[in-house]
C-alpha cells in the first residue's frame, strides 16, 4: 500500500528537477524544434482512424554533409552531399543556378499517402523565376508524381506534374495560389497520391501559419498509360532558375502518412470516445467480438473542430500576438493567460517548451490544429561540446532538485529507490539523437552512452562523441498543470519533462471535471499523468517511458481510465513498492479502467490501493509487467471480468480486500496465476470501517481460463502473513474454471492453501484441492498443450467443448461487459485489446 497524496489543488511555482531513461522507445510523430516556430505538421487528408504515419523527420540533428539519418531510423540519400546539411533544426540544400538535387528517404512510401513539409527560401527571389521545392511519390527509377512549390518575385506557383522513365516532365496542373508572400515567410505544402486505375493526386500548399484550405488546389486524375502505379519512395527535390542568383532553401517536418480511405480535407470533429462500455452482441461459444483499439491517435493526425472564436497559439516562445488564426499568440502559456474563461485554445503545429498554468476558475479547451503536430517538450538542444580527455564537456546551468518524496520538504530517497539504480530519483535526462543516455554519479564514471550531471561545475559530461549529432537535456520541470475545473486537453504530446516527485506528474488534473484524450506523454522523469478530485476522464492516452510511473490518481470520485496503452513505464527502476509502473490508483471510489493495453511496465500493472471502492476493470490487455498484473489491495467491491492477464510475474493478485467478482477472464503468470494474501492491517478511518475494512472476504471465481506456468511451485496460493488464518478464511469461492498445467507434477503443486500456524497447504491435484477445499467442484483441467493461443485467445478447443460447467452471468457483470445477463462461456468474451 502507500501513495497518500494531496487531495486539494493549491496554487504553487513550478521546482525543478531528474534522470536520463535506460530504455528506448518506439517513436511517433515526433516534433521538436527550437524556439524560432519552425512549425511541425502532419498535414493529414484523412480522418486518424483511417491513416498511419510511416515517416517522419523534424531534422533535430547536425550533419555536415547530407540529411543523415532521419529521426525514425531511416535514411536520407542525395545527390549532392556537398551542397546539403542539417542544422538549425531543418535541412538546407544550396543551389547554384540551373542545378538540381534530389534528397530521397529509404524505405520506400505507402501506395495511398500523403507526404507534407514546411518549405522556405534563405532569401527572397529578386530575378529570374527563383527555386522550386518538389515534393515527390511514387519515385521509382526517373518516375513520379511531384508537387512543386516555386517561389517567384511575386508569389508561390504550384503545379502537379508526372515523371516519366526518362526523367521527361508532364504539367498536369498549374495555379499561383499564394500571390504575394514576405521575406522570411514559410509555407506548407501537401501532396497526396492514391489509386492505381486511375491515380488520383491532390495538391496544395498555404502560408505558414495561415488556415488551412478547405479544398485541395489542385485535384487530378491520371488514367493515361504513363500514369506511376509503383508504390516507390518519398523524396524532395530541389531547383534554381538559372536566372537566379546562387541561394539555399530549407526543408522542415517531412511527414508521410498512409491512408487506406478517401481523403477528405475538411477538418472533421474526431469524436470523443465514450468511456463507458459500449454493449456488444453475446459471443458464441466458439468466437469473440472484437476488443479495444488502444492509445492515442498519432500525433498531427486528430482533427478536431476549431469552433468560431477560438485562440490561436503558436510555438514562437513570445509574449505576442492577437489570439487570432493569422497572428496568433507565441506561446500556450500566453494564450491561456489571456483567454477569457469557456474558450477554446487552438495550437498550431510546432514545438513547445514551455510549462503551462491553468489557473482556478478558468474553464479551457486546448487543442491541437486539424492535422498538425503539436509537441510540449521539457527538453532543449545542448551544444559548445569539448572533447576532454575520453568525454565531451558543455556549459550547463539547470539544476534540479533530487530530493524524492511526495512532500516537497522531504527527501526519502530510500523509501523509493535501492541498489537497482541509486540515482532514480535524480531529474537530469539526456539524449544523442533521440537515444537516452544512462546517468552515473562521477566524472570518473563515465563511459560511451552515460552522462554526469556536475552541479558544482555548472556542466555536463557525456562518453559519446556529440560530433554531428543532436545533444537534448531536460530543461523544464512540469508540462500542464491543471487547477481550472472542466478544462480538456486533446490532440498533442507531452515529452522529455524533468518532473519531480513531489510535482505529482509531468500533466495533472488537480481539480473537478478534467478530460484528457489523444494525448501521448512520454519520456518524462517520475510520473507521466496524475489526478486527483472527482469525475475525471482519460481516455485514449499513450503514457510510455515514464521514469516512476504512467498514471496515477489519488482520491478521485469516478475515475476513467479508457482505451489507452501504458507500457514501458518505470525506466529508472524505482521500487516497486510503494510506487511505480503502470497505473498506481489509491483511495478510488468508483474507478472504471476499461479497453486499455497496460505492458511491460517495470513492476505492477493496474494497481488499486489504499480504501478504494467500487471497481470496474474490463477488455483490459495487462500483459509483460513484472510484479503484478492486476492488484487490488486494501480495497472493496470490484469487478474484474473480460480481461487478458499473461505474462506478468503475478497474473491477479487481491490482498485484504472483499466483494470482488472475478469473471470469465484469461490470466497466467510466470510466477503464480493467482494470488490471494492477508495481513493485520485494518481500516484506519473509523467512518469507512463497515464500508472497507480491508478484509479478505467474499471473493467470486467464475467462467476463468487460468493456465498455469511450469515453473512455478504455487500457481495459486493463499497466504496469511499473521499465520491465524486458513485459506477458507479467506472467503474464497472458485467454480466454474478452465485450469491448464503442463503435466501432471508441472507445476509441482495445483494450489497452496493458507494452513493457520503451519504456513500453507499444498495440494498436487485439482481433485485433491476440491475435496479438501470445497471450491471448484464444476471446474475442469486441461492438460498437455496450450489452452491460450499467440494471440492470447481461449484456443477453440476449450471454448467448444470447456469440460467445466460455466455459470450465467450476474447482471452486473453482465452490464459491466456489455453482454446478456446469463450468457455463458469460458473466458473473455471479447479478443483482447490492442
Amino acid at each position: 500500500m502507500n501513495l497518500l497524496l494531496p487531495v486539494r489543488a493549491t496554487p504553487k511555482a513550478l521546482p525543478m528537477r531528474r534522470t536520463a531513461l535506460p530504455r528506448t522507445l518506439a517513436r511517433g510523430l515526433v516534433s521538436a524544434c527550437a524556439a524560432t516556430a519552425l512549425v511541425v505538421t502532419s498535414l493529414a487528408v484523412a480522418p486518424a482512424a483511417t491513416a498511419a504515419t510511416t515517416g517522419t523527420d523534424t531534422f533535430e540533428r547536425s550533419v555536415a554533409s547530407g540529411w543523415g539519418p532521419s529521426i525514425d531510423g531511416r535514411s536520407w540519400t542525395t545527390t549532392a552531399p556537398s551542397s546539403t546539411s542539417v542544422a538549425g533544426g531543418s535541412a538546407r540544400v544550396s543551389s547554384d543556378p540551373g542545378t538540381q538535387t534530389t534528397q530521397t528517404l529509404s524505405g520506400g512510401m505507402p501506395q495511398d499517402a500523403t507526404l507534407s513539409a514546411l518549405l522556405w527560401p534563405e532569401s527572397r527571389t529578386a530575378t529570374g523565376n527563383g527555386p522550386t521545392i518538389s515534393l515527390v511519390a511514387r519515385s521509382e527509377g526517373k518516375t513520379s508524381y511531384q508537387a512543386r512549390v516555386r517561389f517567384g518575385t511575386s508569389g508561390v506557383n504550384l503545379w502537379l506534374s508526372r515523371m516519366d522513365a526518362r526523367g521527361a516532365e508532364s504539367v498536369l496542373a498549374s495555379s499561383k495560389p499564394i500571390a504575394s508572400i514576405a521575406a522570411g515567410q514559410k509555407v506548407r505544402a501537401e501532396l497526396s497520391v492514391s489509386g492505381q486505375s486511375p491515380v488520383v493526386l491532390k495538391a496544395r500548399v498555404w502560408i505558414d501559419g495561415a488556415a488551412q484550405p478547405t479544398s485541395w488546389q489542385q485535384t487530378i486524375s491520371d488514367s493515361s498509360d504513363a500514369r506511376v502505379r509503383a508504390a516507390g519512395s518519398a523524396a524532395v527535390s530541389t531547383h534554381l532558375s538559372s536566372g537566379s542568383p546562387a541561394m539555399a532553401v530549407r526543408v522542415d517536418d517531412v511527414t508521410v502518412l498512409a491512408a487506406t480511405a478517401a481523403s477528405t480535407p475538411t477538418p472533421e470533429p474526431t469524436a470523443t470516445a465514450t468511456p463507458t462500455p459500449t454493449p456488444t452482441p453475446t459471443a458464441q461459444p466458439g468466437s469473440t467480438t472484437a476488443g479495444a483499439t488502444a492509445g492515442s491517435a498519432a500525433v498531427g493526425s486528430t482533427r478536431y473542430t476549431v469552433p468560431a472564436g477560438a485562440i490561436y497559439a503558436a510555438a514562437k516562445g513570445t509574449r505576442t500576438g492577437a489570439g487570432t488564426a493569422n497572428n496568433p499568440y507565441g506561446s500556450a502559456a500566453y494564450a491561456v493567460e489571456k483567454a477569457p474563461n469557456g474558450s477554446t485554445i487552438v495550437l498550431r503545429g510546432g514545438t513547445y517548451r514551455e510549462s503551462v498554468y491553468i489557473g482556478f476558475n478558468r474553464k479551457l479547451t486546448i487543442q491541437s490544429y486539424p492535422g498538425e503536430a503539436v509537441w510540449f517538450d521539457g527538453s532543449s538542444p545542448v551544444s559548445g561540446w569539448t572533447k576532454s580527455g575520453s568525454t565531451w564537456v558543455a556549459n550547463w546551468s539547470h539544476p534540479f532538485d533530487r530530493r524524492v518524496s511526495f512532500n516537497a520538504n522531504l527527501d526519502e530517497t530510500a523509501r523509493f529507490t535501492d541498489s537497482r539504480n541509486p540515482l532514480a530519483g535524480y531529474p537530469e535526462q539526456v539524449w544523442i539523437d533521440g537515444e537516452p543516455l544512462r546517468q552515473v554519479g562521477s566524472a570518473t564514471q563515465v563511459t560511451s552512452g552515460t552522462f554526469f550531471a556536475d552541479t558544482s561545475a555548472k556542466r555536463l559530461m557525456i562518453g559519446s562523441d556529440p560530433s554531428g549529432r543532436r545533444v537534448d537535456a531536460s530543461t523544464l520541470t512540469r508540462a500542464i498543470q491543471v487547477q481550472g475545473t472542466g478544462t480538456t486537453l486533446r490532440g498533442f504530446g507531452v515529452q522529455r519533462y524533468a518532473t519531480t516527485l513531489n510535482m505529482m506528474g509531468t500533466v495533472t488534473a488537480e481539480v473537478h471535471d478534467i478530460t484528457l484524450e489523444n494525448l501521448v506523454v512520454r519520456d518524462n522523469a517520475t510520473i507521466g499523468v496524475y489526478a486527483w478530485n472527482d469525475n475525471q476522464t482519460l481516455n485514449k492516452l499513450t503514457v510510455t517511458g515514464n521514469g516512476m510511473l504512467g498514471i496515477g490518481a489519488n482520491g478521485t470520485h469516478d475515475l476513467r481510465i479508457t482505451n489507452s496503452v501504458v507500457s514501458g513505464n518505470n525506466t529508472q527502476a524505482f521500487k516497486p513498492a510503494p510506487v511505480s509502473g503502470g497505473m498506481k490508483l489509491s483511495g478510488i471510489d468508483k474507478g472504471l479502467i476499461s479497453g486499455n493495453v497496460v505492458a511491460d511496465n517495470d513492476s505492477a500493472g493496474v494497481w488499486f490501493d489504499v480504501s478504494s471502492y467500487d471497481l470496474t476493470v474490463t477488455g483490459n490487455r495487462v500483459t509483460g509487467n513484472s510484479t503484478t498484473g492486476v492488484q487490488v489491495e486494501i480495497s472493496e467491491k470490484a469487478i474484474i471480468a473480460d480481461n487478458y492477464i499473461s505474462g506478468n510475474d503475478i497474473g491477479l493478485q487481491i490482498s485484504n480486500s472483499g466483494s470482488v467478482q472475478v469473471w470469465n477472464n484469461a490470466i497466467d503468470g510466470v510466477k503464480r496465476a493467482l494470488s490471494f494474501t492477508h495481513d493485520r492491517r485494518r481500516q484506519e478511518v473509523s467512518s469507512l470501517a463497515s464500508k472497507i475494512p480491508w478484509v479478505m472476504k467474499n471473493i467470486t471465481l467464475r467462467n476463468n481460463a487460468i493456465s498455469y506456468s511450469a515453473g512455478g511451485s504455487c500457481p495459486m496460493l493463499t497466504q496469511d502473513y499473521s499465520q491465524k488464518m486458513y485459506g477458507n478464511d479467506f472467503g474464497i469461492s472458485l467454480d466454474g474454471n478452465v485450469y491448464h498445467r503442463a503435466t501432471a507434477s508441472a507445476p509441482s503443486n495445483f494450489a497452496c492453501w493458507a494452513n493457520g500456524t503451519a504456513g500453507t497447504r499444498s495440494f498436487k491435484t485439482l481433485e485433491d484441492f476440491s475435496r479438501f477445499t470445497g471450491n471448484d467442484q464444476r471446474s475442469a483441467l486441461w492438460m498437455g498443450n496450450p489452452i491460450f493461443a499467440s494471440d492470447l485467445k481461449v484456443v477453440s478447443a476449450v471454448l467448444t467443448a470447456p469440460k467445466a460447467t460455466t455459470y450465467g452471468l450476474p447482471s452486473d457483470v453482465a452490464t459491466a461487459i456489455g453482454q446478456k445477463a446469463g450468457a455463458t462461456r469460458v473466458g473473455p468474451f471479447t479478443a483482447p485489446a490492442k
